[in-house]
């Protein structure tokens, strides 16, 4: 059977992957979208058009900022494919994916990878625990069907915590408290980039705004060096122990956690992309150019999953990715792409701020207690992942021998980097030297039903 070939293939349909879409659309490039979600927007504009038609206001302007961009989406001439899964990028540029329980491959001349960011995990001891889950998790529910638990404890740091507890609010829902984890560690690392971050005004302002109107409705608790979530056989309360040594228990059946974004990595690694340790956001992040363009030629990486800058970065990025594919196609404009570049870097601008302000401490991105679980696809506590490292593992991927550590079906978006960094401390070795695990197809799970499907030749 011949493969649908296509100029341009973006995969995600987040901020980044729209705009890309857009541009190379309009220039005439033959282009697909493909995305697991069911609608477009992906994280940050999650169900936008849907909410778009009757606005609950509680999401705020930086959600329906995004309106304009789904509707120029929407009309450009760009092919789209919701609910599709992308399991392989071949060395020969194929795509595998699985379309309505059927696989199969398309070819293109590019490809642009727009997987956006995860959440950094924040194993503190009950985070597997019913009524507990991430923030991302609990603002999901609310862009996408308009649900929340009323009285949930919000854990963490960073915008996102903020953002989606002021959300709560706005929706109406009652906010027991928001347990900030940032410490003065941080807030000296971060001064010095202060002056840079003001070149964002709008976003300082917005974060206050969120500040402000949280604390009239909710308590703001900070200098909390420890947490743990108490509970049997579901969340019953938060403990948390302030910076004076006092412990305090807060009564509370959901509980959402929150410590910062990190690229997802899994595609780009799984195809064999060259990527870095990035000491400073503490993350893995894909080896590309000032465009996106990675290191293989073909394809590009923009957005979160090139490293976090926000969406109005994601979506300049996926310009200024598109623009460069243009311009192998013959197609170029100097005063548009110049405008870009500079757009890209007044919205990073606030990041080396953040970066550091918002950079969890050690002891919030590892585990404290040895029957804390690290890996919950295959149920492995800090104990279980000493027990392996005692007995000679060396490293992520051998670790996998010992005790099946990020062998699940998340492939290590939930333990990769705390086993990394658990290693690295056994070791005394860097996280660079450390190493990550060695991702291989399919990144996604899929049956083997819809692999048998598949009409040859296989990918290799």
């Amino acid at each position: 059977m011949k493969k649908k070939h296509f100029q341009v293939v973006v995969i995600g349909a987040g901020p980044a992957g729209m705009a890309a879409a857009i541009t190379a659309a309009k220039a005439g490039l033959k282009t697909i979208v493909i995305d697991d979600q069911r609608s477009i927007g992906g994280q940050v504009y999650r169900s936008i058009q849907a909410n778009s038609d009757t606005p609950p206001q509680y999401l705020g302007n930086s959600y329906y900022a995004g309106t304009k961009l789904s509707e120029d989406f929407a009309c450009c001439g760009a092919s789209y494919l919701p609910g599709c899964t992308v399991w392989q990028i071949t060395e020969t540029h194929e795509i595998a994916l699985v379309y309505s329980g059927k696989a199969e491959l398309i070819t293109a001349e590019y490809i642009v990878i727009a997987t956006g960011a995860i959440e950094r995990p924040m194993p503190v001891r009950g985070w597997t625990l019913p009524g507990v889950m991430s923030v991302g998790g609990a603002q999901t529910l609310l862009k996408q069907s308009a649900l929340g638990a009323d009285d949930a404890v919000f854990v963490g740091s960073g915008p996102l915590l903020y953002l989606t507890a002021w959300q709560y609010i706005k929706a109406g829902m009652a906010v027991r408290a928001v347990i900030d984890i940032t410490g003065t560690t941080q807030w000296r690392s971060a001064f010095p980039f202060a002056p840079l971050a003001l070149i964002q005004p709008n976003m300082l302002l917005m974060g206050q705004k969120w500040l402000r109107e949280i604390r009239q409705k909710t308590k703001i608790i900070t200098n909390v060096k420890e947490v743990e979530i108490k509970g049997q056989s579901c969340a019953e309360a938060v403990s948390y122990t302030l910076s004076s040594g006092t412990k305090i228990d807060l009564p509370a059946s959901h509980v959402f956690l929150h410590q910062g974004v990190v690229p997802n990595v899994n595609l780009s690694m799984a195809t064999g992309l060259d990527h870095r340790w990035d000491q400073k956001a503490f993350c893995w992040r894909p080896v590309t150019d000032t465009k996106g363009k990675s290191s293989d030629e073909q394809i590009y990486i923009t957005g979160d999953g090139s490293g976090i800058g926000g969406a109005k970065a994601a979506e300049i990025s996926g310009r200024l990715a598109a623009r460069a594919i243009m311009k192998r196609f013959g197609k170029f404009n100097f005063l548009k792409e110049l405008y870009y570049k500079l757009r890209y870097l007044h919205c990073l601008s606030i990041r080396p701020f953040l970066d550091r302000l918002y950079l969890p401490p050690v002891h919030f991105r590892l585990p404290q207690s040895n029957d804390t679980i690290i890996c919950r696809c295959e149920a492995l506590t800090k104990s279980d992942i000493f027990d392996a490292l005692a007995s000679g593992a060396t490293g992520p991927n051998q670790l996998k021998a010992f005790c099946r550590a990020g062998m699940g079906r998340c492939q290590g978006r939930n333990c990769g980097l705390i086993v990394q960094e658990m290693i690295a401390v056994h070791t005394s070795q860097s996280m660079a030297e450390t190493g990550y695990y060695r991702l291989r197809p399919p990144v996604k799970p899929i049956t083997l039903a819809e692999l048998a499907s598949l009409e040859g030749p296989w990918p290799e």
